[in-house]
């Protein structure tokens, strides 16, 4: 009999995990937060082994990637790497033990990835490029970031084609579903509320640049055109929401071939005190 290992997926994007963490600081056992740029943290993941035989020694490797809307390995680095033994149902939290400084690019807002490899529950080999954790148990990714607006944000949306492929992207955002406590909890804002209503103030550009939220050049949804193995990017804008000091609103970028959702990521918007 095989085991069944497993990192959750987030629900219902399934880009915003909630077995992947991290803590800001030099404690690992610290709270939960936002990663600072320049600054050690720690990244956890919690392993379920939720049916089968017992497995030893299962390795959890931790990853980052710049934000993008579809992870690849060729595009991301590895953190390091850490093992775990699971009996038939336990669910243990794994801390990647080598310190993680988020880079300067993006402040610090990056894409986390979390994987358990082991013989009884085997990944395809050799291992994909695309991550494709909606495909894998095995696999999740958290791509979800808290945003404390006074002014105007800009962050670049990374995307990779297939290394044997063309392919069109068309990328575009929308207000997303309500975070879950434990997923805000994980951000370290545990107290903010959804915003009743909100005006999503967004959208996106092909270079970057600080347009104004009137300007003729946004658009709420851009294409991208890459050759096979290309990296691309697009710029996506947002404004301050106008709602009530400890609420939020999130929004979900989101990109698609003509094949369907390959991934996205969510910014929690709320207005600075």
């Amino acid at each position: 009999m095989s085991a069944a290992l497993m990192i959750r997926d987030g629900e219902p994007s399934w880009w915003n995990s909630p077995d992947i963490w991290v803590v800001s600081g030099e404690d690992p056992n610290g709270t939960p937060g936002t990663p600072i740029a320049g600054r050690t943290a720690y990244v956890w993941a919690r392993v379920h082994n939720i049916e089968g035989e017992n497995v030893t020694n299962a390795q959890v490797n931790y990853w980052w990637s710049n934000p993008a809307a579809g992870v690849m390995r060729s595009t991301s680095t590895l953190i390091g790497t850490s093992s775990v033994s699971l009996n038939a149902g336990d669910v243990k939290e794994v801390l990647c033990v080598v310190p993680w400084v988020p880079v300067i690019v993006n402040n610090g807002h990056e894409c986390l990835v979390a994987e358990v490899i082991h013989p009884a529950d085997p990944l395809p080999q050799p291992l994909p490029d695309a991550f494709s954790p909606a495909t894998y148990r095995q696999i999740a990714q958290r791509n979800i970031n808290v945003l404390v607006m006074s002014q105007s944000m800009s962050r670049v949306i990374q995307l990779t084609a297939p290394p044997r492929k063309a392919v069109r992207y068309l990328v575009s955002f929308e207000r997303g579903a309500e975070v879950t406590p434990e997923l805000l909890k994980s951000l370290g804002h545990p107290k903010l509320k959804p915003a009743d209503k909100a005006v999503i103030k967004a959208g996106f550009t092909a270079d970057p640049g600080c347009p104004d939220p009137d300007d003729k050049t946004l658009e709420l949804e851009i294409a991208l055109d890459l050759e096979a193995g290309e990296v691309g990017a697009v710029h996506f804008h947002m404004w301050p929401p106008e709602i009530a000091y400890g609420t939020y609103v999130p929004i979900d970028v989101t990109a698609r071939t003509e094949d369907g959702p390959v991934g996205g990521l969510t910014f929690v918007a709320t207005p600075a005190r």
